[in-house]
């Protein structure tokens, strides 16, 4: 019975799903005696941990969104956009790094904002609103560009974007901590749920519905910002195709982790472990011989099959 329970909790199935899938890879990949493993050693999942972190940021805000009712497809254009201003704030004007940051995260926060405008006043369905959002910011970062990057690395100091290796995961699992206790613990928090669910009824509860449509784009802009900042000075470039296609990898890492995609119901700590599963799949995919052609088509159905699954489950527990 305690099982039972402890499994009606998304955050340990989509855990155990994760283990199963490094399980599977671990003994699919395993070397001939005396070689390395290629798959299960310290050096690969610190690249594991680096390249799901860098979507997995900004997944934590696409999953406050989706379960608040709504849909955000921008996350990816304002990851470029906020890194390609940082980048030219830093590089091409000469400020000090700390500003820079800070005018990149602005462009998250607008960004939000716009899609929350839109979305909460103007009542465009959210998929429209975000889609011209992203198109919008995806133009920008190619303008400020002109096609070109930005060399971040040549005002850093020598050896640093390797020392921030950890920055970013470590900067996931702060977020998602604390994002998992907002909504749990706090009033606010438990609103975007409610707002999920049911809108009407939610508006009639007197929750203020246009301010939660704000704190939740804005969020998800803020920190899509912010994976975009991060990325940019572990990478040392600023470029406008950065994170091109990472909006349905981060959406698609939230409805995996347990967030619905009609609202009401997720979790911040399951999108992050959706993450995961993603990052898995993208760096032990490529070991396989034939299997990188496949790299597309695997996802897909890995996809479906979770959610389909988690559908089924969630009929047979009502």
């Amino acid at each position: 019975m305690r099982l039972k329970e402890l499994l009606k909790h998304r955050e340990v199935s989509t855990l155990l799903i994760l283990v199963a899938e490094i399980a599977f890879f671990g003994w699919y990949l395993w070397p001939e005696a005396g070689r390395v493993h290629p798959f299960l050693n310290a050096e690969n999942g610190l690249l594991i941990l680096k390249y799901s972190s860098t979507y997995g940021i900004a997944a934590v805000g696409a999953a406050m969104v989706i379960i608040a009712g709504g849909v955000d497809l921008s996350p990816g254009a304002v990851i470029a956009l906020a890194g390609v201003v940082c980048s030219r704030c830093y590089v091409i004007s000469g400020w000090d790094l700390l500003p820079s940051v800070v005018c990149g995260l602005l462009v998250g926060l607008l960004a939000g904002a716009l899609n929350a405008l839109l979305v909460a006043l103007v009542k465009l369905p959210p998929f429209i609103a975000t889609l011209g959002v992203m198109g919008i910011t995806r133009g920008l970062a190619f303008i400020i560009t002109e096609g070109r990057f930005f060399d971040v690395s040549s005002r850093l100091p020598s050896g640093s974007t390797a020392s921030l290796g950890w920055l970013a995961p470590l900067t996931m699992v702060a977020l998602a901590v604390l994002f998992q206790f907002f909504m749990k613990s706090f009033q606010m928090g438990r609103a975007v749920f409610a707002l999920g669910g049911n809108e009407t009824a939610a508006l009639f509860s007197g929750i203020p519905v246009k301010r939660v449509q704000f704190l939740v784009y804005g969020i998800a802009g803020l920190l899509a910002s912010l994976s975009g900042v991060i990325l940019t000075v572990t990478q040392g470039q600023g470029k406008a195709d950065l994170a091109n296609g990472y909006e349905l990898d981060i959406i698609a890492s939230a409805v995996v982790g347990g967030a619905s995609l009609s609202g009401g119901r997720g979790s911040v700590i399951g999108a992050v472990l959706g993450t995961l599963i993603f990052g898995v799949l993208r760096n032990a995919l490529p070991q396989i011989p034939g299997a990188t052609f496949y790299d597309r088509l695997i996802l897909g159905v890995v996809v479906l099959v979770i959610v389909v699954i988690d559908r089924l489950l969630s009929r047979k527990g009502n």
